[in-house]
């Protein structure tokens, strides 16, 4: 009996202890698994300190792209999410292929026509005036706004405009604005250059470039063209006429668009301004090795 009795006992402690033991796992986990499930509040951890603490936007934006970078291993899926860039300004120029005449009338002191410069930027140059001084461009960093003007002897509409010219000097000189004229004529000898400039009472010094090697590469075209110029960067940002005064078959008494005296006083105000290209009016410019 007493055996009987000490075998039903552990039978029933069996019984107990089967009923308290946790059921086995269907299928094991994935290899890793474990190690992934933790690193996942490490890389939010991450993503959040690098976000600044005033961009809450920036922080719920970047969610998905976390989210897409664990689930997709690929090139595809690690592609970063780049917010768009912000509308351009009103108002702002879109250069276009073809030079010409303005389409539009002249608003803005930021961007005077739709039309591209020929060349970019202008390379140093070493000239003579015409009494034999000698001028360096880049040697010009003291200047704030560098205005180089071309020059034909007896050209009509230029010497309607020496006024013109004057005026503009005599107003942005004392602003730190260095004006030079240049004669690319190969007919145009400094003797007669400084006859001219003298009858017509020119302040300028115009630069004598004999062998139109600085001429020709800034693809002008025609005399009183204008080009200005940042020093230090040496950045052409306009070029064409410095007004709307004098062309072929018309003078008026005043000028109605100031093309250079607006874009001086944008940059002289510290404005960014586009470069812009207004096609100039005057006699045309003779270079040999220009077809």
């Amino acid at each position: 009996m007493l055996t009987r009795l000490m075998i039903a006992a552990s039978a029933l402690a069996l019984m107990a202890a089967c009923s308290n033991e946790a059921p086995a796992p269907a299928a094991s986990a994935a290899p890793g698994a474990e190690q992934a499930s933790a690193a996942t509040p490490a890389v939010a951890d991450v993503q959040t300190a690098a976000l600044p603490a005033s961009a809450p936007d920036a922080a719920v934006a970047a969610t998905p792209a976390v989210a897409a970078a664990g689930a997709d291993h690929s090139a595809a899926g690690h592609a970063v999410a780049v917010a768009p860039a912000p509308p351009a300004a009103a108002g702002a120029a879109t250069p276009a292929a073809v030079k010409g005449p303005p389409t539009v009338p002249f608003k803005s002191n930021a961007a005077v026509t739709n039309y591209s410069l020929p060349l970019a930027k202008i390379a140093n140059f070493k000239l003579k005036d015409q009494n034999g001084k000698l001028y360096e461009l880049y040697k010009m960093t003291d200047a704030k706004v560098i205005v180089l003007t071309m020059h034909t002897k007896g050209c009509p509409i230029g010497q309607q405009l020496m006024p013109d010219f004057n005026e503009l000097h005599e107003r942005y000189e004392s602003k730190g604005v260095k004006f030079l004229m240049m004669n690319s004529n190969t007919y145009d000898t400094p003797a007669m250059i400084a006859q001219e400039a003298k009858d017509f009472g020119v302040s300028i010094p115009i630069l004598k470039d004999a062998d139109q090697s600085i001429g020709e590469p800034l693809g002008v075209e025609r005399s009183t063209e204008t080009l200005i110029i940042e020093p230090g960067t040496w950045r052409i940002l306009y070029q064409g006429p410095i007004n709307d005064r004098v062309t072929y078959g018309r003078a008026r008494a005043k000028a109605e668009v100031h093309y250079a005296a607006s874009v001086l006083d944008a940059m002289l105000a510290g404005q960014a301004v586009q470069p812009s290209y207004v096609a100039p009016e005057g006699c045309i410019l003779t270079f040999d090795k220009r077809s």
